[in-house]
């Protein structure tokens, strides 16, 4: 089930919506875009990510790790829980397609 707010059933009914929700959005697309380098740390992405809230950062991190595409994991140092995030092997199916939507949008934006 996809994680989203606003999830509609009806957009079943095409695979695009399906794809387009899961990704959505202002940030979403940029994690993921960061993350395509390998595992990140939340401190790591809000640097990356200027402008974003620790809050929709974490809001977004938890819905693309609960829809599968990332996966988190923690370290202890000291008595500091560290959280990484990375794609999942799930989510890396997502790249080609991240990858075609980027070429569309460059191809677009030179028109």
């Amino acid at each position: 089930m996809v994680s989203t707010p606003g999830f509609d059933a009806k957009m079943i009914d095409c695979p695009a919506l399906v794809t387009i929700q899961l990704v959505s959005g202002k940030w979403k697309t940029r994690i993921l875009w960061h993350l395509r380098h390998g595992e990140a740390g939340f401190g790591e992405l809000k640097r990356a990510l200027p402008g974003i809230s620790p809050k929709v950062l974490t809001d977004h991190l938890e819905a693309l790790v609960s829809d599968g595409l990332l996966k988190r994991s923690e370290r202890k140092e000291k008595n500091v829980v560290h959280s990484a995030y990375d794609y999942s092997d799930y989510g890396r199916t997502l790249i080609p397609v991240l990858d075609a939507l980027g070429n569309w949008g460059l191809s677009h934006r030179a028109q």
